[in-house]
């Protein structure tokens, strides 16, 4: 049993360090996020996220929650390499010095590599403490030399991931994770209780290590060295590309001032001149200047990058271990561990090929070019969900045919979702009422979409109506939606009335 459990407890204690160290970093982002956004209100400027948004950010229980995006990422990533790399050190190189220093190099390789933009302390952290916990936990908690390490006993596991490998490469094309949302998620209760708390919480996380470009209000200083038509120019042009204009003394993303030569603008972070501009080239290339200064200031982008690989590759592969070392605890009490892993490992295939069976259906649901709404009758839902995407996808005006098929009033969240998506290019005015509907839904995915779709229609008798929802929304999601479709209609952020030169 100690044998069976080994792997499940040192992945356990590497990935509760890399919760520890998640809940700090979001919980640090979220004060920084609060401090930002209050600033905001106070200035006049509509806020994203909210007030009902930001009460929570100074909630340990809300930066825990977005932590575990971190967890079931990087923390797992490292978890499981650190994991094989004790495994083989102690079985396979037999505790060699010279295997020591070939992890030593890989690790400071990974180091150098998430520092490469300057110095990041948050990601040094996760490449140090997850590593340092989980190799010690391996170590002290390695049983003693059994089949675990044998040619025999590595066999039904690898195999059974090498299938199941195989089995959802079936699905891999580029809406894989549509797929496994509207088909294997969204149709269950457990699957949406995912879904919710992925609309719930991840946006905290996400906001801990996005690029200044990516977040979607940005605060910005206009230095009193300005002159007053200069102050003005900018004031409007920041604002435009949602760096919003703060009272002097307030911390902010960016600082605008005179720079030693009169010709060129100061672009400073913290009291640190970043870039030095031609006042010419920011007022006629603002977006380039300003994608700069950001790419200056990204510290993340490596770490970005890596906590995705560790999602799509880390998170199945510590999902997996967990299930073949449970499902093998059972027998091997009353079996040998040889039958113990095949049955783990036909249980494990079993088990990944049920999950499989609703995406793979929705992977191969086609519907005919020629006349889609034709499938909007269809009993089965997977095939009303493939007509309103490839409707979507066709930019097809279906409202009339979706309103005769009370479309909007479906039971099932992926058709609401993907009706509301395909809404975007039809003309006829009773899409605007349905998306109207659609923008109250229970479902904040649904509300996302239908707000997306408000957007891309162009009509800009929808603003106040997308206001009114950024306002009132308890879902960060929906607002960030909300502001993307503002953008989209051409809608600014008025000018404070507590600013002037």
């Amino acid at each position: 049993m100690k044998r069976r459990l080994y792997a499940p407890a040192v992945l356990f204690v590497g990935l509760l360090s890399a919760q520890i160290v998640a809940t700090a970093h979001v919980y640090l982002s979220n004060l920084d996020l609060l401090q930002a956004t209050e600033a905001v209100m106070r200035t006049g400027y509509l806020a994203v996220p909210n007030a009902r948004v930001t009460e929570h950010l100074d909630s340990l229980a809300t930066a825990m929650a977005g932590g575990l995006l971190f967890t079931l990422s990087i923390g797992a990533g490292l978890s499981l390499f650190t994991l094989i790399c004790a495994w083989l050190w102690d079985r396979a190189f037999r505790r060699r010095r010279k295997a020591v220093f070939f992890y030593l190099m890989i690790w400071a390789a990974g180091l150098v590599l998430v520092n490469d933009n300057g110095l990041n302390i948050v990601a040094s952290i996760y490449l140090v403490v997850v590593p340092l916990v989980t190799g010690v936990a391996a170590i002290q908690l390695l049983p003693a030399r059994t089949t675990l390490v044998s040619p025999a006993g590595a066999f039904w596991p690898v195999s059974a991931a090498i299938i199941l490998a195989l089995l959802w490469g079936l699905v891999l094309d580029r809406h894989m994770f549509s797929n496994i949302r509207d088909h294997l998620l969204l149709g269950n209760r457990a699957g949406r209780s995912i879904t919710d708390a992925y609309y719930a919480y991840t946006l905290f996380p996400a906001e801990a290590f996005k690029s200044l470009e990516q977040k979607q209000i940005r605060t910005c200083v206009l230095g009193g060295t300005l002159d007053r038509t200069n102050w003005i120019r900018l004031e409007q042009t920041v604002r435009t590309h949602d760096y919003l204009p703060l009272p002097a003394g307030f911390p902010a993303d960016l600082t605008i001032g005179r720079d030693t030569d009169k010709n060129r603008f100061s672009l400073e972070n913290n009291q640190h001149t970043v870039l030095s501009i031609p006042e010419g080239e920011f007022l006629r290339n603002p977006d380039k200047v300003l994608a700069a200064y950001s790419d200056h200031l990204d510290r993340n982008r490596m770490f970005r990058t890596l906590t995705l690989a560790c999602l799509l590759l880390g998170f199945p592969l510590v999902l997996f271990t967990f299930l073949f070392s449970m499902l093998g605890a059972l027998p091997n009490l009353f079996l040998t561990v040889a039958v113990s892993d095949v049955i783990a490992a036909v249980f494990c295939i079993v088990v990944g090929g049920i999950l499989l069976v609703p995406v793979y259906q929705g992977h191969t649901a086609t519907v005919s070019p020629a006349n889609p709404s034709i499938a909007f009758s269809a009993p089965s839902a997977v095939t009303r969900i493939a007509a309103l995407r490839q409707a979507c996808e066709d930019h097809r005006d279906i409202a009339m045919d979706a309103k005769t098929h009370g479309l909007e009033k479906s039971s099932h969240i992926a058709e609401r979702y993907w009706l509301a998506r395909s809404l975007a290019w039809s003309k006829d005015p009773a899409a605007q009422t349905m998306l109207l509907a659609l923008a109250d839904d229970a479902v904040p995915i649904v509300v996302c979409q239908a707000l997306w779709a408000m957007g891309e229609r162009g009509n800009q008798s929808a603003v106040q109506a997308i206001i009114d929802r950024i306002d009132t929304s308890p879902h960060w999601y929906i607002q960030m939606y909300g502001y993307r479709a503002l953008r989209t209609l051409g809608w600014v952020q008025p000018q404070s009335p507590q600013l002037s030169y």
